[in-house]
């Protein structure tokens, strides 16, 4: 099983589309979670020049203007997903892993920058969360925060925002279980060599890790986009 989350910053482009089209044809997810398409509407055309001719579905939420966007994709051989829905700031995706019979929840998560805001947002998928009971539960994106202030550098120093204290909150709230990140210490670079952050990762609930107990995430080589992909998968042979 492996799940792709990546803030693409802009899927328009021929060139960005080509390269999560690598990314997906390179790494075979059975989900791709997008986030920050700035996209006002989606198609299958669109879809298949990011996923490729093998048979997929996906689920579309809009920008607002040229800001956010989420977009998520499936490998339909794999997964089937009964139920969808869009809320602001996430997209979330109820289904099943073919082969297993496994039943998931999962949320496709492009947090806003602003701090009252994030709260909103983390009140409204504690709510979802609690109320799935004891699901398997993946919540992964872009969460615009950090856990830890050493998991964010800038070229002014110390920072004074404390959105990780909500942050931690929500997670600790909600018993999810954050997986250590392999390859690199960062998902974020502004791009001047001193400004970096991890804002990207995957939260899972304790159903999702007793089911699949040896998952990992790593970071791929950032691209187009200041992001990098994470790819988050499961061992299940061993």
């Amino acid at each position: 099983m492996k799940i792709i989350s990546w803030n693409i910053r802009g899927s328009s482009e021929f060139e960005k589309r080509k390269e999560v089209h690598k990314l997906v044809g390179d790494s075979k997810p059975f989900i791709l979670c997008l986030q920050e398409t700035k996209l006002q509407s989606c198609d299958v055309f669109l879809c298949s020049t990011l996923w490729g001719s093998l048979p997929h579905a996906f689920s579309f939420r809009p920008s607002v203007g040229a800001s956010g966007g989420l977009l998520t994709l499936w490998d339909t051989s794999e997964v089937e997903v009964w139920s969808t829905e869009s809320r602001e700031h996430v997209l979330w995706c109820r289904g099943r892993f073919v082969k297993s019979g496994e039943e998931f929840l999962l949320a496709n998560v492009y947090a806003p920058c602003d701090d009252g805001a994030k709260q909103v947002l983390w009140a409204s998928l504690s709510t979802q969360i609690q109320a799935s009971g004891r699901e398997r539960v993946c919540v992964c994106g872009d969460f615009n925060t950090v856990r830890h202030v050493d998991e964010r550098r800038s070229v002014r120093g110390s920072q004074r925002s404390v959105d990780h204290i909500p942050f931690n909150r929500f997670i600790e709230d909600n018993n999810l279980i954050d997986l250590p990140l392999v390859s690199r210490k960062f998902t974020w670079y502004r791009g001047d060599d001193f400004s970096m952050s991890r804002l990207d990762r995957f939260l899972l609930s304790e159903e999702w890790c007793l089911t699949w107990p040896n998952c990992k995430q790593v970071a791929k080589l950032r691209g187009l986009s200041d992001h990098c992909p994470l790819v988050f998968s499961a061992n299940e042979e061993d």
